[in-house]
């Protein structure tokens, strides 16, 4: 599903960023490719803090003050970006159920629109389905 070429587009619902589907080794396993070519469809997480990258020894610096800070982020988005995904689309923090879902629905209406005389980029359709959210 993730490196399905003839269709290039993977939508993922649920909890976190799919980790539960697809871990962050799997897909850190996952053949990259030697062409040009995109070796992963473009994501969309649709999941509480699905894009959120993280520090990896962030919760170790409360207690050992010796610990040097590590500012490279990591997170299941990076992976699948580093792994050919074109483009990754997510939530950096967490979101309401209705706003999760309102967002979704007009991002996909948006992206998929049958009526536009050239495509819609996928910043253009994040943008309209942000306009959709109460934000709360």
């Amino acid at each position: 599903a993730l490196t399905n070429h003839e269709h290039g587009f993977f939508l993922y619902c649920g909890h976190g960023g799919g980790q539960s589907c697809f871990s962050r080794k799997q897909v850190e396993r996952l053949s990259s490719s030697e062409n040009k070519q995109p070796s992963l469809s473009t994501l969309v997480l649709m999941g509480c803090s699905s894009a959120k990258l993280v520090a990896p020894n962030r919760r170790d610096l409360a207690r050992f003050r010796k610990v040097p800070i590590h500012y490279e982020p990591e997170g299941i988005a990076l992976s699948y970006l580093c792994k050919g995904a074109p483009c990754v689309v997510g939530n950096l923090w967490d979101v309401t159920d209705r706003d999760i879902d309102r967002f979704c629905a007009k991002f996909l209406t948006e992206f998929f629109r049958q009526d536009e005389a050239e495509n819609v980029s996928v910043a253009a359709s994040v943008a309209r389905g942000r306009a959709a959210c109460k934000l709360k």
